[in-house]
């Protein structure tokens, strides 16, 4: 299913932080596939000053989630006792299954690390089904220290650009500072390699009310136990 010549080749970009953009990653079948059985159900709203959106549950390796209790980081055991945290994942399709146990492998770890040049090796990962609305944004932000590095995944087979919902990568905090915008086209996505000036944000949703961003984060955290 999984690309990851795709990945393997694809140039870092240095400016104004180490971050690439991955094409077509996933046959056109399969991403309409994941599109249109693009889970519904077990969202939460993730709301604060200036950003919000919709966020499903937390998907992890088995051999992950003893890892996580045992971290530094509260959210993961937070995550755990709220049910939002797990390694089941009996409430997707199948085709969002295979997707989500072919992330899981060591073969996709190493060809990001190969890209990057990042040692993910001893990582902790987590994964994560984003739906944004109209009104929905996610301010600048860096990422949390701990975070070594974010693959975010697209699956809109249409996105106007009038309708916001980039991912917008920023020179600083600022977000009028642009570097580029880019639109959730479900052949594209874009691995972030976190820093002190890894500024990037989703731009607020303009777009009609029957539209939703759908949107599938990937992160690499260090183990803090």
């Amino acid at each position: 299913m999984l690309n990851l010549q795709s990945i393997r080749n694809s140039a870092v970009q240095k400016v104004p932080y180490n971050w690439a953009l991955i094409q077509n990653l996933l046959p056109p079948k399969v991403n309409l596939e994941l599109a249109t059985s693009f889970p519904h159900a077990e969202f939460c709203l993730s709301a604060g000053d200036g950003y919000g959106y919709r966020w499903g549950k937390m998907l992890a390796p088995s051999e992950d989630i003893p890892l996580m209790l045992k971290s530094r980081d509260h959210r993961w055991r937070q995550r755990m006792t709220a049910g939002r945290l797990t390694s089941d994942l009996g409430h997707l399709s199948p085709t969002w299954q295979q997707l989500i146990k072919e992330l899981w492998t060591s073969s996709y770890r190493a060809a990001l690390a190969e890209m990057s040049g990042l040692d993910l090796k001893d990582c902790l990962m987590d994964i994560g089904l984003r739906r944004y609305n109209l009104g929905h944004a996610h301010f600048p932000h860096t990422d949390e220290p701990n975070k070594v590095l974010t693959h975010l995944l697209f699956f809109n087979q249409k996105w106007s650009v009038d309708w916001g919902g980039c991912l917008r990568i920023l020179h600083n905090s600022r977000p009028e500072s642009i570097f580029q915008d880019i639109l959730p086209l479900d052949h594209t996505s874009v691995v972030i390699m976190r820093s002190e000036n890894s500024w990037h944000m989703v731009t607020p949703l303009t777009c009609p009310e029957s539209e939703c961003r759908l949107a599938l984060r990937v992160a690499f955290f260090q183990n803090l136990t």
